[in-house]
């Protein structure tokens, strides 16, 4: 009964459909200009997604019931999109992928997905301010230690991807701990966490719980998440970048003064 009449609060009471929400975006490369559609899935009689596609911009229509805001039609159209955008790359051998742009709701109200998420409950953003000096020490140790530079790759694919957030928040982390087991020869954990500070229980509990079905293929036994639980994920593996970052600095000035 519970789930029915969750189910029911997403359905227009006027006109007993479903609530619409559009999202709009592109696909990369633009170059390809790839165009399809309309492409529609008939959910049930009340609920339907379109998809279409012209010079590589692409439009989902959502009208499912089990939306309960922009955030989740922007998870949903996501999915959506990626069966076309997956099949029509397997078929060319192209390697396509979408970014969505902007939701906009049934009343015209428009939510723009930025390059920079903010924590739902304090509004901050994972970016530094000043940013100069972090840039300059990232730039000067991303060029000459391959771990940080993966490690940096890792994070922000994390950042624009909810769905495998998780996953790429832990293999950055997992890139900073092989740092130190290169140069410690054993598994690098026990290196890391007593330079920087980290532990193994929040390492595992807010990002490895998320991140090994996913990593291991089991999408069915992966765990959801939400808003929150991937703001800390993100704001987990920033720390550690920052504070392996801060370590090598020490490490460098150490050497210099010798």
């Amino acid at each position: 009964m519970a789930k029915s009449m969750a189910r029911r609060q997403y359905i227009d009471v006027a006109t007993g459909t479903a609530m619409k929400y559009v999202a709009t975006g592109r696909i990369h490369p633009e170059r390809a200009d790839i165009s399809f559609g309309p492409i529609v899935w008939r959910i049930s009689e009340q609920e339907r997604v379109k998809a279409s596609c012209a010079s590589s911009q692409v439009t989902i229509l959502l009208e499912l019931a089990t939306i309960d805001g922009y955030i989740t039609a922007h998870l949903a159209a996501e999915q959506f999109a990626h069966i076309v955008v997956g099949a029509l790359g397997f078929s060319l051998g192209s390697g396509y992928s979408v970014e969505l742009i902007q939701i906009t709701e049934e009343d015209g109200t428009p939510h723009v997905f930025g390059v920079r998420p903010t924590c739902p409950t304090q509004g901050e953003t994972p970016g530094f301010s000043p940013h100069n000096d972090v840039f300059n020490q990232a730039f000067t140790l991303a060029n000459r230690d391959v771990f940080f530079r993966m490690a940096l790759r890792d994070y922000l694919r994390a950042i624009n991807n909810p769905v495998d957030c998780g996953a790429y928040c832990y293999r950055s982390i997992e890139a900073i701990k092989s740092s130190f087991s290169a140069r410690s020869r054993d598994n690098g954990w026990a290196a890391m966490h007593a330079s920087l500070g980290t532990d193994r229980s929040t390492i595992e509990s807010t990002v490895k719980a998320f991140a090994d079905p996913v990593r291991h293929g089991n999408w069915v036994g992966a765990k959801p998440s939400n808003t929150l639980q991937r703001w800390n994920m993100l704001k987990l593996t920033r720390d550690i970048l920052f504070k392996y970052l801060e370590h090598e600095r020490q490490a460098d000035r150490s050497i210099a003064t010798r």
